[in-house]
Protein backbone atom coordinates (compact mmCIF):
# COMPACT_ATOMS: atom_id res chain seq x y z
CA UNK A 1 0.00 0.00 0.00
CA UNK A 2 1.40 3.41 -0.93
CA UNK A 3 2.28 6.03 1.66
CA UNK A 4 -0.53 8.48 0.79
CA UNK A 5 -3.07 5.65 0.67
CA UNK A 6 -1.97 4.34 4.04
CA UNK A 7 -2.09 7.85 5.45
CA UNK A 8 -5.65 8.36 4.21
CA UNK A 9 -6.80 5.05 5.63
CA UNK A 10 -5.06 5.68 8.95
CA UNK A 11 -6.65 9.11 9.29
CA UNK A 12 -10.06 7.81 8.27
CA UNK A 13 -9.71 4.91 10.68
CA UNK A 14 -8.70 7.19 13.51
CA UNK A 15 -11.59 9.53 12.74
CA UNK A 16 -14.13 6.70 12.78
CA UNK A 17 -12.68 5.05 15.85
CA UNK A 18 -12.44 8.25 17.87
CA UNK A 19 -15.91 9.35 16.79
CA UNK A 20 -17.31 5.97 17.81
CA UNK A 21 -15.60 6.19 21.19
CA UNK A 22 -16.96 9.67 21.81
CA UNK A 23 -20.48 8.58 20.86
CA UNK A 24 -20.22 5.45 23.00
CA UNK A 25 -19.10 7.55 25.96
CA UNK A 26 -22.01 9.94 25.51
CA UNK A 27 -24.31 6.92 25.68
CA UNK A 28 -22.62 4.73 28.28
CA UNK A 29 -21.57 7.38 30.80
CA UNK A 30 -25.14 8.42 31.71
CA UNK A 31 -26.27 4.80 31.71
CA UNK A 32 -23.32 3.78 33.90
CA UNK A 33 -24.15 6.49 36.44
CA UNK A 34 -27.82 5.47 36.44
CA UNK A 35 -26.94 1.83 37.05
CA UNK A 36 -24.46 2.72 39.81
CA UNK A 37 -27.19 4.65 41.62
CA UNK A 38 -29.58 1.70 41.27
CA UNK A 39 -27.20 -1.09 42.30
CA UNK A 40 -25.13 -1.69 45.41
CA UNK A 41 -21.33 -1.81 45.84
CA UNK A 42 -21.55 -5.55 46.53
CA UNK A 43 -23.03 -6.16 43.06
CA UNK A 44 -19.98 -4.55 41.50
CA UNK A 45 -17.71 -6.51 43.84
CA UNK A 46 -19.14 -9.83 42.65
CA UNK A 47 -18.79 -8.81 39.00
CA UNK A 48 -15.22 -7.66 39.62
CA UNK A 49 -14.35 -11.08 41.05
CA UNK A 50 -15.90 -12.97 38.12
CA UNK A 51 -14.49 -10.57 35.51
CA UNK A 52 -10.93 -11.00 36.76
CA UNK A 53 -11.13 -14.79 36.44
CA UNK A 54 -13.00 -14.92 33.13
CA UNK A 55 -10.92 -12.13 31.65
CA UNK A 56 -7.71 -13.95 32.49
CA UNK A 57 -8.83 -17.17 30.81
CA UNK A 58 -10.09 -15.16 27.84
CA UNK A 59 -6.46 -14.28 27.13
CA UNK A 60 -5.88 -17.94 26.24
CA UNK A 61 -8.99 -17.99 24.05
CA UNK A 62 -6.99 -16.32 21.30
CA UNK A 63 -3.35 -17.44 21.60
CA UNK A 64 -2.13 -14.37 19.75
CA UNK A 65 -3.39 -15.64 16.39
CA UNK A 66 -5.58 -12.61 15.65
CA UNK A 67 -2.58 -10.28 15.96
CA UNK A 68 -0.58 -12.69 13.81
CA UNK A 69 -3.27 -12.60 11.10
CA UNK A 70 -3.10 -8.80 11.11
CA UNK A 71 0.69 -8.62 11.06
CA UNK A 72 1.56 -11.35 8.54
CA UNK A 73 2.60 -10.21 5.06
CA UNK A 74 0.44 -12.74 3.15
CA UNK A 75 -2.84 -14.12 4.50
CA UNK A 76 -4.33 -17.27 2.97
CA UNK A 77 -7.86 -18.59 3.45
CA UNK A 78 -6.61 -21.89 4.87
CA UNK A 79 -4.67 -19.96 7.52
CA UNK A 80 -7.78 -18.08 8.65
CA UNK A 81 -9.84 -21.28 8.78
CA UNK A 82 -7.22 -23.14 10.81
CA UNK A 83 -6.93 -20.19 13.20
CA UNK A 84 -10.72 -20.13 13.59
CA UNK A 85 -10.77 -23.86 14.37
CA UNK A 86 -8.02 -23.58 16.98
CA UNK A 87 -9.67 -20.56 18.65
CA UNK A 88 -13.07 -22.32 18.76
CA UNK A 89 -11.55 -25.46 20.29
CA UNK A 90 -9.64 -23.54 22.95
CA UNK A 91 -12.70 -21.50 23.97
CA UNK A 92 -14.87 -24.61 24.32
CA UNK A 93 -12.25 -26.10 26.62
CA UNK A 94 -12.04 -22.88 28.65
CA UNK A 95 -15.82 -22.76 29.00
CA UNK A 96 -15.78 -26.30 30.40
CA UNK A 97 -13.03 -25.39 32.84
CA UNK A 98 -14.98 -22.40 34.14
CA UNK A 99 -18.18 -24.38 34.53
CA UNK A 100 -16.37 -26.99 36.64
CA UNK A 101 -14.13 -24.59 38.58
CA UNK A 102 -16.81 -22.00 39.45
CA UNK A 103 -17.65 -23.47 42.91
CA UNK A 104 -13.98 -23.59 43.89
CA UNK A 105 -13.44 -20.00 42.76
CA UNK A 106 -16.48 -18.89 44.76
CA UNK A 107 -15.15 -20.71 47.82
CA UNK A 108 -11.75 -18.99 47.41
CA UNK A 109 -13.46 -15.59 47.51
CA UNK A 110 -15.93 -16.67 50.24
CA UNK A 111 -18.87 -15.68 48.00
CA UNK A 112 -21.26 -18.63 47.26
CA UNK A 113 -23.34 -16.50 44.86
CA UNK A 114 -20.29 -16.12 42.66
CA UNK A 115 -20.69 -19.68 41.29
CA UNK A 116 -23.69 -18.94 39.08
CA UNK A 117 -22.37 -15.49 38.16
CA UNK A 118 -19.19 -17.06 36.73
CA UNK A 119 -21.08 -19.80 34.89
CA UNK A 120 -23.45 -17.43 33.14
CA UNK A 121 -20.88 -14.72 32.42
CA UNK A 122 -18.47 -17.28 30.90
CA UNK A 123 -20.85 -17.76 27.95
CA UNK A 124 -19.28 -14.60 26.53
CA UNK A 125 -16.26 -16.75 25.60
CA UNK A 126 -18.19 -18.46 22.82
CA UNK A 127 -19.72 -15.21 21.58
CA UNK A 128 -16.33 -13.57 21.30
CA UNK A 129 -14.63 -16.61 19.76
CA UNK A 130 -16.82 -16.74 16.64
CA UNK A 131 -15.94 -13.13 15.80
CA UNK A 132 -12.20 -13.22 16.54
CA UNK A 133 -10.98 -14.09 13.04
CA UNK A 134 -13.59 -11.93 11.21
CA UNK A 135 -12.49 -9.02 13.40
CA UNK A 136 -8.84 -9.69 12.51
CA UNK A 137 -9.82 -9.51 8.83
CA UNK A 138 -11.49 -6.12 9.33
CA UNK A 139 -8.51 -4.75 11.25
CA UNK A 140 -6.03 -6.08 8.69
CA UNK A 141 -7.92 -4.33 5.90
CA UNK A 142 -8.15 -1.12 7.97
CA UNK A 143 -11.96 -1.27 7.91
CA UNK A 144 -12.31 0.85 11.03
CA UNK A 145 -15.70 2.24 10.03
CA UNK A 146 -17.23 -1.22 10.34
CA UNK A 147 -15.44 -1.87 13.62
CA UNK A 148 -16.73 1.44 14.98
CA UNK A 149 -20.33 0.68 14.02
CA UNK A 150 -20.11 -2.75 15.67
CA UNK A 151 -18.81 -1.10 18.82
CA UNK A 152 -21.62 1.46 18.86
CA UNK A 153 -24.35 -1.14 18.28
CA UNK A 154 -23.06 -3.41 21.03
CA UNK A 155 -22.69 -0.67 23.62
CA UNK A 156 -26.07 0.91 22.93
CA UNK A 157 -27.83 -2.44 23.30
CA UNK A 158 -25.82 -3.34 26.41
CA UNK A 159 -26.56 0.00 28.09
CA UNK A 160 -30.29 -0.33 27.50
CA UNK A 161 -30.33 -3.95 28.69
CA UNK A 162 -28.36 -3.15 31.85
CA UNK A 163 -30.58 -0.21 32.81
CA UNK A 164 -33.76 -2.22 32.21
CA UNK A 165 -32.52 -5.13 34.32
CA UNK A 166 -31.42 -2.77 37.11
CA UNK A 167 -34.84 -1.08 37.15
CA UNK A 168 -36.45 -4.52 37.37
CA UNK A 169 -34.37 -5.22 40.46
CA UNK A 170 -32.11 -7.96 39.05
CA UNK A 171 -29.10 -6.68 40.97
CA UNK A 172 -25.79 -8.23 39.94
CA UNK A 173 -27.47 -9.98 37.00
CA UNK A 174 -28.05 -6.59 35.40
CA UNK A 175 -24.29 -6.26 34.90
CA UNK A 176 -23.84 -9.88 33.78
CA UNK A 177 -26.63 -9.78 31.19
CA UNK A 178 -25.46 -6.40 29.91
CA UNK A 179 -22.02 -7.85 29.25
CA UNK A 180 -23.51 -10.82 27.36
CA UNK A 181 -25.63 -8.52 25.20
CA UNK A 182 -22.55 -6.45 24.35
CA UNK A 183 -20.51 -9.52 23.34
CA UNK A 184 -23.33 -11.08 21.34
CA UNK A 185 -24.43 -8.07 19.32
CA UNK A 186 -20.91 -6.81 18.64
CA UNK A 187 -19.89 -10.25 17.35
CA UNK A 188 -22.95 -10.47 15.12
CA UNK A 189 -22.29 -7.06 13.54
CA UNK A 190 -18.61 -7.89 12.95
CA UNK A 191 -19.55 -11.15 11.21
CA UNK A 192 -22.12 -9.36 9.07
CA UNK A 193 -19.56 -6.76 7.95
CA UNK A 194 -17.06 -9.51 7.20
CA UNK A 195 -19.85 -11.00 5.04
CA UNK A 196 -19.60 -14.38 6.73
CA UNK A 197 -18.19 -16.22 9.67
CA UNK A 198 -14.82 -17.86 9.09
CA UNK A 199 -15.73 -21.55 9.22
CA UNK A 200 -13.26 -23.70 11.16
CA UNK A 201 -11.13 -26.18 9.24
CA UNK A 202 -8.67 -28.29 11.20
CA UNK A 203 -8.09 -30.90 8.50
CA UNK A 204 -4.42 -29.90 8.18
CA UNK A 205 -3.89 -29.43 11.88
CA UNK A 206 -1.58 -26.59 12.90
CA UNK A 207 0.35 -26.52 9.63
CA UNK A 208 -1.43 -23.46 8.13
CA UNK A 209 -0.85 -21.35 11.27
CA UNK A 210 2.58 -22.64 12.27
CA UNK A 211 4.34 -19.67 10.65
CA UNK A 212 2.33 -17.34 12.93
CA UNK A 213 3.27 -19.16 16.11
CA UNK A 214 6.52 -17.35 16.95
CA UNK A 215 4.95 -13.91 16.74
CA UNK A 216 1.67 -15.13 18.24
CA UNK A 217 3.32 -16.70 21.28
CA UNK A 218 5.06 -13.42 22.09
CA UNK A 219 1.78 -11.56 21.59
CA UNK A 220 -0.07 -14.02 23.82
CA UNK A 221 2.53 -13.55 26.52
CA UNK A 222 2.25 -9.81 26.07
CA UNK A 223 -1.53 -9.87 26.43
CA UNK A 224 -1.48 -12.13 29.49
CA UNK A 225 1.11 -9.97 31.20
CA UNK A 226 -0.81 -6.82 30.27
CA UNK A 227 -4.06 -8.21 31.67
CA UNK A 228 -2.37 -9.25 34.90
CA UNK A 229 -0.70 -5.86 35.21
CA UNK A 230 -4.09 -4.18 34.91
CA UNK A 231 -6.02 -6.54 37.21
CA UNK A 232 -3.68 -7.95 39.83
CA UNK A 233 -4.84 -5.29 42.29
CA UNK A 234 -8.42 -6.60 42.09
CA UNK A 235 -7.20 -10.21 42.24
CA UNK A 236 -5.31 -9.53 45.47
CA UNK A 237 -7.94 -7.30 47.09
CA UNK A 238 -10.73 -9.77 46.26
CA UNK A 239 -9.13 -12.15 48.74
CA UNK A 240 -8.32 -9.53 51.39
CA UNK A 241 -11.44 -7.33 51.66
CA UNK A 242 -15.22 -7.71 51.71
CA UNK A 243 -17.10 -7.63 48.40
CA UNK A 244 -18.63 -4.24 49.35
CA UNK A 245 -15.18 -2.68 49.75
CA UNK A 246 -13.99 -4.40 46.59
CA UNK A 247 -17.04 -3.02 44.77
CA UNK A 248 -16.17 0.52 45.87
CA UNK A 249 -12.54 0.04 44.79
CA UNK A 250 -13.64 -1.52 41.51
CA UNK A 251 -15.99 1.35 40.68
CA UNK A 252 -13.31 3.90 41.52
CA UNK A 253 -10.82 1.98 39.36
CA UNK A 254 -13.31 1.66 36.49
CA UNK A 255 -14.22 5.34 36.49
CA UNK A 256 -10.55 6.32 36.67
CA UNK A 257 -9.68 4.00 33.79
CA UNK A 258 -12.56 4.85 31.46
CA UNK A 259 -10.96 7.88 29.71
CA UNK A 260 -7.59 6.19 29.27
CA UNK A 261 -8.90 2.75 28.35
CA UNK A 262 -11.34 4.10 25.78
CA UNK A 263 -8.73 6.42 24.29
CA UNK A 264 -6.13 3.64 24.11
CA UNK A 265 -8.59 1.19 22.62
CA UNK A 266 -9.36 3.71 19.89
CA UNK A 267 -5.69 4.48 19.30
CA UNK A 268 -4.53 0.86 19.37
CA UNK A 269 -7.09 -0.27 16.81
CA UNK A 270 -5.54 2.19 14.35
CA UNK A 271 -1.97 2.54 15.61
CA UNK A 272 -0.98 -1.13 15.66
CA UNK A 273 -1.86 -2.01 12.04
CA UNK A 274 -0.70 1.40 10.79
CA UNK A 275 2.65 1.39 12.62
CA UNK A 276 3.17 -2.27 11.70
CA UNK A 277 3.22 -1.24 8.04
CA UNK A 278 5.69 1.58 8.77
CA UNK A 279 8.21 -0.41 10.78
CA UNK A 280 10.73 -0.45 7.92
CA UNK A 281 10.57 3.38 7.68
CA UNK A 282 12.06 4.55 10.97
CA UNK A 283 11.60 8.31 10.52
CA UNK A 284 7.96 7.93 9.51
CA UNK A 285 7.37 5.45 12.33
CA UNK A 286 8.84 7.74 15.00
CA UNK A 287 7.09 10.84 13.69
CA UNK A 288 3.72 9.12 13.92
CA UNK A 289 4.50 7.78 17.42
CA UNK A 290 5.53 11.23 18.68
CA UNK A 291 2.34 12.91 17.44
CA UNK A 292 0.16 10.25 19.03
CA UNK A 293 2.10 10.47 22.30
CA UNK A 294 1.70 14.26 22.49
CA UNK A 295 -2.02 14.00 21.83
CA UNK A 296 -2.51 11.26 24.42
CA UNK A 297 -0.49 13.12 27.04
CA UNK A 298 -2.56 16.25 26.55
CA UNK A 299 -5.81 14.29 26.79
CA UNK A 300 -4.71 12.03 29.63
CA UNK A 301 -3.38 14.63 32.04
CA UNK A 302 -6.34 16.93 31.41
CA UNK A 303 -9.12 14.40 31.87
CA UNK A 304 -7.59 11.96 34.36
CA UNK A 305 -5.91 14.43 36.70
CA UNK A 306 -8.94 16.66 36.42
CA UNK A 307 -11.02 13.70 37.57
CA UNK A 308 -8.63 13.14 40.48
CA UNK A 309 -8.96 16.77 41.54
CA UNK A 310 -12.78 16.74 41.69
CA UNK A 311 -13.22 13.17 43.01
CA UNK A 312 -14.83 14.04 46.42
CA UNK A 313 -17.48 16.29 44.92
CA UNK A 314 -18.08 13.99 41.95
CA UNK A 315 -18.78 10.96 44.14
CA UNK A 316 -21.04 12.94 46.49
CA UNK A 317 -23.12 14.61 43.75
CA UNK A 318 -23.17 12.03 40.95
CA UNK A 319 -22.90 8.62 42.62
CA UNK A 320 -24.43 9.33 46.08
CA UNK A 321 -23.09 8.78 49.57
CA UNK A 322 -23.26 4.97 49.40
CA UNK A 323 -20.15 5.14 47.20
CA UNK A 324 -18.10 7.35 49.55
CA UNK A 325 -15.48 4.60 49.97
CA UNK A 326 -14.67 5.02 46.27
CA UNK A 327 -13.33 8.60 46.65
CA UNK A 328 -9.67 7.84 47.45
CA UNK A 329 -9.37 4.94 44.95
CA UNK A 330 -10.92 7.14 42.27
CA UNK A 331 -8.54 10.02 42.98
CA UNK A 332 -5.37 7.92 43.25
CA UNK A 333 -6.07 5.69 40.27
CA UNK A 334 -6.97 8.75 38.18
CA UNK A 335 -3.50 10.09 38.94
CA UNK A 336 -2.05 6.81 37.67
CA UNK A 337 -4.31 6.73 34.58
CA UNK A 338 -2.26 8.88 32.14
CA UNK A 339 0.91 7.04 33.16
CA UNK A 340 -0.78 3.73 32.38
CA UNK A 341 -2.09 5.16 29.11
CA UNK A 342 1.35 6.22 27.90
CA UNK A 343 2.83 2.88 28.97
CA UNK A 344 0.15 1.13 26.93
CA UNK A 345 1.07 3.23 23.89
CA UNK A 346 4.72 2.24 24.31
CA UNK A 347 3.70 -1.43 24.39
CA UNK A 348 1.80 -0.94 21.13
CA UNK A 349 4.80 0.77 19.56
CA UNK A 350 7.15 -2.04 20.62
CA UNK A 351 4.77 -4.69 19.27
CA UNK A 352 4.26 -2.85 15.98
CA UNK A 353 8.03 -2.57 15.62
CA UNK A 354 8.22 -6.35 15.87
CA UNK A 355 9.80 -6.38 19.35
CA UNK A 356 7.07 -7.65 21.72
CA UNK A 357 9.83 -8.97 24.01
CA UNK A 358 10.43 -5.40 25.21
CA UNK A 359 6.81 -5.02 26.24
CA UNK A 360 6.84 -8.42 27.92
CA UNK A 361 9.76 -7.40 30.12
CA UNK A 362 7.97 -4.23 31.21
CA UNK A 363 4.71 -6.06 31.87
CA UNK A 364 6.56 -8.78 33.74
CA UNK A 365 8.03 -6.11 36.01
CA UNK A 366 4.53 -4.75 36.62
CA UNK A 367 3.22 -8.20 37.49
CA UNK A 368 6.01 -8.61 40.03
CA UNK A 369 5.71 -5.19 41.63
CA UNK A 370 1.93 -4.61 41.65
CA UNK A 371 0.79 -7.45 43.95
CA UNK A 372 3.58 -6.68 46.40
CA UNK A 373 2.64 -3.00 46.41
CA UNK A 374 -1.07 -3.74 46.81
CA UNK A 375 -0.41 -6.18 49.66
CA UNK A 376 1.70 -3.61 51.49
CA UNK A 377 -0.74 -0.78 50.83
CA UNK A 378 -3.80 -2.82 51.79
CA UNK A 379 -2.10 -3.96 55.01
CA UNK A 380 -1.43 -0.34 55.97
CA UNK A 381 -4.66 1.38 54.89
CA UNK A 382 -7.05 -1.06 53.18
CA UNK A 383 -8.32 -0.17 49.70
CA UNK A 384 -7.02 3.40 50.04
CA UNK A 385 -3.48 2.19 50.70
CA UNK A 386 -3.74 -0.23 47.78
CA UNK A 387 -4.72 2.64 45.48
CA UNK A 388 -1.78 4.78 46.60
CA UNK A 389 0.62 1.89 46.03
CA UNK A 390 -0.65 1.57 42.45
CA UNK A 391 0.46 5.14 41.71
CA UNK A 392 4.00 4.38 42.89
CA UNK A 393 4.23 1.10 40.97
CA UNK A 394 2.91 2.52 37.68
CA UNK A 395 5.28 5.51 37.87
CA UNK A 396 8.30 3.20 38.20
CA UNK A 397 7.03 0.95 35.41
CA UNK A 398 6.50 3.91 33.08
CA UNK A 399 10.10 5.03 33.47
CA UNK A 400 11.41 1.52 32.73
CA UNK A 401 9.02 1.20 29.78
CA UNK A 402 10.27 4.49 28.37
CA UNK A 403 13.86 3.23 28.49
CA UNK A 404 12.94 0.11 26.50
CA UNK A 405 10.89 2.03 23.94
CA UNK A 406 13.72 4.50 23.40
CA UNK A 407 15.97 1.57 22.52
CA UNK A 408 13.42 0.09 20.12
CA UNK A 409 12.76 3.42 18.37
CA UNK A 410 16.37 4.65 18.66
CA UNK A 411 15.26 7.87 20.33
CA UNK A 412 16.79 9.84 23.21
CA UNK A 413 15.24 9.45 26.67
CA UNK A 414 15.18 13.19 27.32
CA UNK A 415 13.42 13.85 24.03
CA UNK A 416 10.81 11.25 24.90
CA UNK A 417 10.12 12.66 28.37
CA UNK A 418 10.07 16.20 26.99
CA UNK A 419 6.97 15.31 24.98
CA UNK A 420 4.93 14.93 28.18
CA UNK A 421 6.53 17.71 30.24
CA UNK A 422 4.08 20.50 29.40
CA UNK A 423 0.88 18.43 29.84
CA UNK A 424 2.11 17.03 33.17
CA UNK A 425 3.01 20.48 34.55
CA UNK A 426 -0.38 21.76 33.38
CA UNK A 427 -2.03 18.86 35.18
CA UNK A 428 -0.23 19.71 38.42
CA UNK A 429 -1.31 23.35 38.19
CA UNK A 430 -4.90 22.22 37.59
CA UNK A 431 -4.89 20.03 40.71
CA UNK A 432 -3.41 22.82 42.85
CA UNK A 433 -6.01 25.35 41.67
CA UNK A 434 -8.82 22.88 42.44
CA UNK A 435 -7.51 22.15 45.93
CA UNK A 436 -7.22 25.87 46.72
CA UNK A 437 -10.79 26.49 45.53
CA UNK A 438 -12.07 23.62 47.67
CA UNK A 439 -10.33 25.00 50.75
CA UNK A 440 -11.75 28.49 50.16
CA UNK A 441 -15.29 27.66 49.03
CA UNK A 442 -16.24 24.33 50.61
CA UNK A 443 -18.19 25.88 53.49
CA UNK A 444 -19.75 28.61 51.35
CA UNK A 445 -21.19 26.74 48.34
CA UNK A 446 -23.45 23.72 47.86
CA UNK A 447 -21.46 20.69 46.74
CA UNK A 448 -23.04 20.61 43.28
CA UNK A 449 -22.19 24.28 42.66
CA UNK A 450 -18.67 23.76 43.97
CA UNK A 451 -18.23 20.87 41.56
CA UNK A 452 -19.17 23.05 38.59
CA UNK A 453 -16.85 25.85 39.73
CA UNK A 454 -13.98 23.38 40.14
CA UNK A 455 -14.47 21.95 36.65
CA UNK A 456 -14.38 25.38 35.00
CA UNK A 457 -11.39 26.54 37.05
CA UNK A 458 -9.49 23.30 36.44
CA UNK A 459 -9.95 23.50 32.66
CA UNK A 460 -8.90 27.15 32.64
CA UNK A 461 -5.79 26.39 34.71
CA UNK A 462 -4.78 23.49 32.46
CA UNK A 463 -5.17 25.22 29.11
CA UNK A 464 -3.73 28.45 30.48
CA UNK A 465 -0.58 26.65 31.61
CA UNK A 466 -0.24 24.80 28.30
CA UNK A 467 -0.70 28.07 26.39
CA UNK A 468 2.06 29.76 28.41
CA UNK A 469 4.58 26.89 28.54
CA UNK A 470 4.01 25.12 25.25
CA UNK A 471 1.65 26.70 22.75
CA UNK A 472 3.07 24.38 20.08
CA UNK A 473 1.52 21.42 21.93
CA UNK A 474 -1.95 22.87 21.48
CA UNK A 475 -1.20 23.82 17.88
CA UNK A 476 -0.12 20.30 17.02
CA UNK A 477 -3.14 18.83 18.80
CA UNK A 478 -5.46 21.12 16.84
CA UNK A 479 -3.67 20.20 13.59
CA UNK A 480 -3.92 16.48 14.27
CA UNK A 481 -7.56 16.83 15.27
CA UNK A 482 -8.22 18.73 12.05
CA UNK A 483 -6.64 15.91 10.04
CA UNK A 484 -8.80 13.37 11.82
CA UNK A 485 -11.98 15.33 11.18
CA UNK A 486 -11.16 16.55 7.64
CA UNK A 487 -8.42 14.27 6.29
CA UNK A 488 -9.20 14.99 2.64
CA UNK A 489 -8.69 18.73 3.17
CA UNK A 490 -5.62 18.57 5.35
CA UNK A 491 -2.61 20.40 4.07
CA UNK A 492 -0.40 19.37 6.97
CA UNK A 493 2.22 16.68 6.72
CA UNK A 494 -0.22 14.28 8.23
CA UNK A 495 -0.11 11.63 10.85
CA UNK A 496 2.37 9.59 8.93
CA UNK A 497 3.58 11.46 5.94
Amino acid sequence: MSGPSLKRQALSGMRWTVSARVLVQLITWPSTIIVMRLLEPRDYGLVAMSTVVIGFLTMFGDPGLAAGLVQTDVLRDETSRAASALIALINLLLLGVLMLAAPSIAAWYHEPELTQVIRVASLSLLMTAVATVPQAHLVRNLRFREMALALIAGNVAASLATILCAILGLGVWSLVLGTLVLSALRSIVIIVYNRSAVWPDFSRGLAPVRHLMHFSVHMLGNRILWYCSMNLDVMVLGRLVHSTELGSYSVGASLAAIPGDKAMDAVNRVAFPTLSRMRSKRAQFNYTYERIQRMLALFGFLVAWGFAAIAPEFVHVVLSEKWRLAVIPLAMLSIAAPIRMLTALQNTVNNAAGVPQASNKVLGLTCLMLPVGVLIGAHIAGINGAAVSCVVVYAIVFFVSTLYTCRVTERDLRDNLRLILVPSVAGISMVIVTWVLRALLLVHLPTAVLLCVEIVAAAAAFFGTVHVLGPAVLSDARALLGELLRPEKSANPGIAS
